[in-house]
């Protein structure tokens, strides 16, 4: 081979690397990457939380700041996972920007993968001993914390009474008749009192689990009055009124002989 062909071989030869290193026609890097991220519809911002690249990074690169961004292998870094992200090849952005940059001769440098931030598993809901009975515990303070509002209220108020037969406080009833049924209710378990003017002792009965409760008094020819009150045993308060009945027999006017 003579040096005439030398020659022509090492023009060939530079010529090639120039036009290897030559910018490509077409938009630059900041301009596809500003058209990509149009053309997925998001703003600077939104690519930030979801990257995990800070705005203004992402700001310098679609300005061709490169001398705002902190060196080169991160600059790499953020390319490749901005190009992934903007559906672009990490691969033929990297080059565009070492075009760009005149840095075609450089050696290749390690890519740096800006890692992204693992979400802690989500734990499913263990039932343990402890939990179990920190429930038990609270089921039963609620409890004993109703029980005792209950009493609180009980103590508070005193117990009523009603009279259900006589339907009214004034009745008559045939001659002759000597006793009376009385019924009413109260609270379950309270003593109800009857006192009757003309007895020295009055007539005291206890009503039922359901509050009901029964008397029978015993009657006198012409106006008998019964006071009608009630007791709670537990707490000792007495009914706010006394109940007045008055049940009336009729009277036998005897004419003496004419």
């Amino acid at each position: 081979m003579t040096a005439r062909d030398d020659a022509r071989r090492g023009r060939a030869d530079v010529r090639d690397t120039d036009r290897a290193y030559a910018p490509e026609a077409g938009p630059t890097l900041p301009e596809r990457l500003i058209a990509a991220r149009e053309r997925k519809g998001v703003d600077l911002l939104r690519a930030e939380r979801e990257t995990k690249i800070r705005a203004r990074y992402l700001a310098a690169l679609e300005a061709g700041d490169y001398a705002d961004l902190p060196g080169s292998v991160y600059t790499k870094g953020f390319l490749r996972n901005y190009a992934l992200y903007l559906g672009l090849d990490p691969e033929d952005v990297t080059r565009q920007w070492k075009r760009e940059r005149g840095d075609l001769s450089l050696p290749a440098e390690p890519v740096l993968n800006v890692p992204r931030p693992l979400e802690a598993p989500r734990q499913g809901l263990a039932i343990s001993p402890v939990l179990v009975v920190a429930g038990l515990l609270v089921v039963l303070i609620a409890a004993f914390g109703v029980y005792i509002g209950l009493q609180l209220l009980r103590y508070a108020k005193p117990p009523t009474v009603a009279v259900t037969d006589p339907a009214q406080a004034v009745v008559s009833v045939a001659d002759g008749t000597t006793s009376y049924t009385l019924r009413g209710t109260s609270i379950p378990g309270a003593t109800i009192t009857i006192t009757d003017p003309g007895l020295d002792q009055p007539y005291s009965v206890s009503a039922d689990g359901s509050g009901r409760w029964t008397a029978d008094v015993q009657l006198r020819r012409g106006r008998n009055e019964f006071d009608v009150s009630a007791v709670d045993p537990e707490t000792g308060k007495v009914s706010d009124s006394t109940l007045k009945l008055f049940i009336t027999v009729p009277v036998t006017v005897v004419e003496a002989p004419g």
